[in-house]
């Protein structure tokens, strides 16, 4: 039975059941000794009716009045009676002679009394004597028989019951043993599992019992504990960001001046270069050509960490995404290999209210990147889903990284962005979308291209995730909220 409730239920069944017994142990204990008390009282009528008879019996040997004689013969007659009533019960206090003893001796007794012709006749007085004598000193055994049978009983009684509450008691302190280890001990293994949480080491909960609720209790914990680290690793990526936001203003509006200080003087140096002899000149001119395409260059790279910085504001709006992949496309027309370089995989019309140029954006980087990486081919996948499709089915096998929490929503798009390139290395996957991380060659790339897509898809209130299967290629997965803009 794997649930704490069912085995708590069990116990207190079990204790309920031995409660049960022992009420039923107790009533008849004590019925046993109702019946016991009640036939000792009948015991102790026949010792009081033998003993009122003999009472009876000395008056009329002394006074010779006859109501003393007719007392100790209806004495006599009930004592007879009685004997025949309680033969059974008196069978079991006497031994195997006693019985047909006290029989004959009171009917002998009987006998002796039957007529007035006792006054005077010796003999005769002796046998009612001897007689009642024997009947007494019976009836008087068989009492005591009884009384210390009685008490027999009653300490009997008295050690079964205390045996049964013993017993009550070792199964309460069973149940209670059972419960620490169903219940207390568990949760004593959590409460140690606690305690690295507080020195800031977040580890996945052990299952520490196979119990329904435990289980259940366990993976909250987990789940709570990938919750945290996931907004750990959120504040901490933000607090990166604000920092690098900060860094890159700064630097930006420092190299700005210089920059356009350098260009300046390679534009002027090439226009009075005319004066230079033939061969110089051209080596001055190329040298100079390539002062001003590096510093144009260097501007560039200085106006995306302005607009990193400067953070503008996107304007969300009703946008068909096959426009924006067409217009992605047109804009990438001369850089791509072949016409058949990006295939388009689009299932109906999907319509997203986002802002189209910075989507367009994160087309242009991810295709660029794809082909910068040695892909032939891009196919570009897109279909309505719903917040049961993420994460996509590549994201839970292989090399995988995810960006973001997708904003719940009824209905949404996944995009993926396959190509058949070289793919990732497992051990530079965790770092695609870190700013500034690149795999070209120096001086080849700035590593803000896979960092601004991961911003752009967050912006609108998506995901992203990228993974590289063994076989070569990578497939970035795009989850996309149909009301995109933020609330």
């Amino acid at each position: 039975m794997n649930s704490i409730r069912g085995k708590i239920v069990l116990i207190y069944l079990a204790l309920a059941l031995g409660v049960g017994a022992f009420v039923l142990f107790a009533s008849a204990s004590l019925r046993y000794l109702e019946q016991r008390v009640h036939e000792g009282a009948q015991v102790a009528a026949f010792q009081e009716t033998a003993q009122e008879m003999r009472r009876h019996e000395k008056n009329f040997l002394l006074y010779r009045a006859d109501e003393d004689l007719a007392a100790t013969q209806q004495l006599a007659l009930r004592l007879d009676w009685q004997l025949a009533q309680d033969r059974a019960l008196l069978s079991e206090l006497a031994l195997a002679d006693e019985l047909p003893a006290l029989g004959k001796a009171l009917e002998r007794y009987r006998r002796e009394l039957g007529d007035n012709g006792l006054a005077g006749n010796e003999p005769r007085e002796a046998s009612v004597r001897s007689a009642g004598h024997v009947i007494l000193t019976l009836s008087e055994t068989l009492a005591e028989r009884e009384r210390t049978s009685l008490g027999g009983s009653v300490r009997q009684s008295r050690h079964a019951l205390l045996w049964s509450v013993g017993v009550l008691v070792l199964m309460a302190l069973a149940g209670g043993q059972v419960l620490y280890r169903v219940v207390g001990r568990p949760l004593r293994q959590l409460e140690e599992q606690l305690e690295p949480l507080a020195q800031g080491r977040f580890h996945a909960f052990t299952m520490v019992s196979s119990d329904r609720e435990i289980v259940s209790f366990t993976q909250a914990l987990n789940h709570m504990l990938e919750e945290l680290e996931l907004r750990r690793r959120q504040v901490l990526q933000s607090e990166k960001l604000a920092a690098l936001g900060t860094l890159a203003s700064g630097v930006a509006h420092e190299l700005n001046n210089p920059l356009g200080n350098i260009s300046g003087a390679a534009q002027i140096a090439l226009e009075e270069c005319d004066a230079a002899s033939p061969p110089l000149r051209a080596e001055l001119q190329s040298w100079l050509r390539q002062i001003d395409n590096e510093t144009e260059r260097a501007r560039h790279i200085v106006r995306i960490l302005l607009d990193y910085s400067r953070r503008p504001s996107q304007e969300t709006q009703p946008t068909s995404l096959r426009e924006v992949l067409e217009k992605t496309l047109l804009l990438l027309h001369p850089r791509l290999p072949s016409d058949a370089a990006v295939r388009l995989d689009l299932s109906g019309e999907l319509q997203l209210r986002v802002d189209p140029q910075r989507l367009q954006q994160v087309f242009i980087n991810l295709i660029q990147n794809a082909l910068d990486a040695g892909a032939g081919r891009v196919l570009i996948q897109a279909a309505a889903a719903g917040p049961r499709d993420w994460p996509p089915g590549e994201a839970t096998t292989g090399t995988v990284q995810v960006l973001g929490s997708p904003r719940e929503a009824e209905r949404a798009v996944l995009i993926r962005v396959r190509d058949d390139g070289p793919g990732i290395p497992p051990g530079r996957i965790g770092q695609v979308f870190d700013p500034f991380f690149t795999t070209r060659a120096p001086g080849e790339g700035t590593g803000l291209g896979l960092y601004i897509v991961g911003e752009i898809v967050q912006e609108h209130g998506g995901a992203i995730a990228v993974s590289s299967p063994p076989e070569g290629g990578a497939c970035f997965a795009l989850w996309l909220p149909e009301d995109g803009a933020r609330p």
